[in-house]
């Protein structure tokens, strides 16, 4: 199993603390770190290309990049992907900037990323079109006959929490687990942005050759569009959510054949869609 070094995701902080009484107190208290990165992609021996900028919670910076270049169709497999200039041993930027090296086939257009990005951070576009942006992406819908047991699908979210090493200091920090049909971790990631820890997950699936395997994405937040639509990108056939579906995410996994389980609590959950994949 793989997560984030916990010591570059917090940091302690001088809190002054009010208990109900006139008497304050000076104590510390750790808090979850957010910082930007700038993502930079290069083809070669041409300029590195800025991509994006990303706030996050510097752990996984190397996960982080490769699945948010796999999520916006900038790399389609590992083989795009030749190496990290800016990351230390453990996969993080000091500098808070890396820079991506990839393969000479990758095709990289500028102007044409600007469109993307803008669009895909503005309000209101998402919808069908966008669904079926990714329908065609994935070459059709996933159709995986992969079954879970309801009893594993409850466990998930227990084992999760145990290893959220940075939300145990902080409590402010989401997670994302993958997991296998039995229920054994396999990988987890955590960041200030719910988006940033799926990335993370999508691009350890990436880097590891998992992509288009059965396996099981556990999210600690609500599920919106674009958490469903990384997972069905990355061939997840099971999504599970301590909490609430968004009504496009919903949408999104009938129409691409993922299985949406949503408030996942301690003997109950509901299944939105494709519910014969959960036994």
């Amino acid at each position: 199993m793989i997560s984030g070094e916990s010591k570059s995701g917090s940091k302690t902080k001088t809190v002054v603390r009010y208990t109900g009484s006139p008497e304050r107190s000076s104590t510390t208290d750790r808090v979850t770190v957010e910082e930007p990165l700038d993502i930079m992609v290069r083809n070669g021996t041409e300029q590195p290309l800025h991509i994006a900028y990303i706030m996050r919670t510097p752990v996984m910076d190397d996960y982080l990049s490769a699945g948010f270049l796999f999520s916006e169709g900038i790399i389609r497999s590992r083989s795009d992907i030749l190496g990290f200039e800016g990351i230390d041993s453990n996969g993080i930027s000091a500098k808070n900037s890396l820079t991506v090296l990839v393969a000479d086939h990758v095709h990289l257009d500028p102007k044409g990323m600007q469109r993307q990005f803008f669009v895909n951070s503005s309000c209101g576009i998402c919808g069908k079109s966008s669904i079926n942006e990714t329908f065609m992406r994935m070459s059709g819908m996933q159709r995986s006959e992969c079954t879970v047991h309801a009893e594993t699908i409850l466990q998930l979210p227990k084992i999760m929490r145990e290893y959220q090493s940075i939300f145990s200091q902080t409590g402010g920090i989401h997670a994302a687990a993958l997991f296998s049909l039995e229920g054994n971790l396999m990988a987890l990631a955590e960041d200030i942005g719910r988006h940033n820890a799926v990335d993370k997950i999508v691009g350890y699936m990436l880097l590891n050759g998992l992509i288009n395997h059965d396996l099981v994405l556990q999210v600690s937040g609500r599920v919106g569009f674009e958490i469903a639509q990384k997972a069905a990108l990355a061939r997840i056939p099971i999504l599970s959510s301590i909490s609430a579906p968004s009504s496009l995410a919903i949408e999104t996994c009938e129409i691409l054949g993922l299985t949406l389980a949503c408030f996942v609590r301690e003997d109950r959950f509901s299944i939105y869609s494709n519910s014969q994949r959960i036994l």
